[in-house]
């Protein structure tokens, strides 16, 4: 157990070495110059190039990687060029609104998923399947910012049941004190229903249109697995002693389909994390998705790189644990991993 858990984080090291170094050289290829859009249009040739020198711009590119590398090894992400602030110290501020957003999404897209995936799995080619089919259409192939319009001008301009979306909280609230940097937990936290409700109220919308662009992998994966076990011999068992459908259905196959669901959070999450990004900017949401939009405006690589370094250090991080949380779960992972 133990050398599968050392092989599993140095493996996830590895992968994130090779996550720095793909970021850097994508970013390297963007079209643009960083100096000159921070200098601005009206900028002297001295005054870009002094910009240039002082963000080592003006370096070699073997020299900027080796920088780069060195400053990761000691959790400096760089400097941005837009905002002169650290990027990981920016970052760090606006993570915990991306990481609320994202499991209230989370929340969302399983409920919606494992409801959906048993339903179409009890009652396959009725119409509980038929809903399942079309879910799974239309959030896999419409754009998410085109969801996301559609609903603000249904339901905050003209229903009025969400508040505008100006933020994480309706004009009039102030932030929760700062615990763990989300508002919902916070407000909870200190007692002030009213803020939790405010924060709720603003967390909704955007969690819910979130939750159902995600939800179509959790509901074929539930559905899959599910209908695997309804047609396996312990199904067939159950059904000679007698047991109710819906005894089948919830401790056969449901059960028996949260393993496949296990591996699938991580993808999804990761998926969060990083598609936060239209949306964030659409609900003027501060996380980390809206700070990797102003970023690419203004051409600031660093902060482009520290965002995607984030987005996948927890992606790797969350599949080592998911990995070594199935073992766990599924004895038969970890006699392979020692075979």
């Amino acid at each position: 157990m133990t050398r599968f858990i050392v092989n599993r984080v140095l493996t996830a090291l590895v992968s994130m070495l090779g996550i720095a170094l793909v970021i850097f050289v994508v970013t390297q290829m963007l079209p643009g110059d960083a100096a000159r859009v921070q200098a601005g249009q009206y900028a002297t040739e001295a005054q870009v190039e002094a910009l240039r020198e002082k963000f080592g711009l003006d370096r070699p590119l073997i020299v900027q990687l080796g920088t780069y590398l060195a400053g990761l090894a000691q959790f400096d992400f760089g400097t941005s060029t837009r905002t002169g602030q650290p990027v990981l110290q920016e970052l760090m501020t606006r993570l915990p609104a991306t990481l609320e957003l994202s499991l209230a999404a989370l929340l969302v897209a399983l409920v919606i998923g494992v409801l959906l995936g048993v339903a179409a799995a009890a009652r396959q080619g009725r119409i509980p399947d038929l809903i399942a089919r079309i879910v799974t259409i239309t959030a896999s192939s419409t754009a998410t910012f085109w969801i996301a319009l559609l609903a603000i001008v249904l339901f905050c301009n003209t229903l009025g049941w969400f508040p505008s979306p100006i933020g994480r909280l309706p004009r009039g609230f102030a932030p929760p004190p700062g615990i763990t940097g989300m508002y919902t937990v916070d407000s909870l936290l200190t007692g002030d229903l009213a803020l939790f409700a405010a924060s709720l109220s603003t967390i909704a919308l955007p969690a819910i249109i979130l939750g159902i662009v995600a939800s179509p992998s959790i509901i074929k994966v539930v559905r899959a697995a599910t209908i695997r076990a309804l047609a396996s011999d312990f199904a067939r068992t159950s059904r000679s002693f007698g047991y109710s459908p819906a005894s089948i259905l919830f401790r056969d196959g449901l059960r028996n389909s949260l393993l496949p669901v296990l591996t699938t959070i991580g993808i999804v999450t990761g998926f969060l994390l990083g598609g936060n990004v239209i949306i964030e900017q659409l609900f003027s949401w501060p996380g980390i998705g809206q700070y990797a939009y102003q970023a690419l405006q203004s051409h600031d690589l660093n902060a482009l790189r520290g965002f995607a370094l984030i987005v996948g250090i927890v992606y790797v991080t969350l599949n080592m644990v998911l990995d070594i949380l199935y073992t766990f779960v599924d004895p038969r992972v970890q006699f392979k991993a020692a075979a």
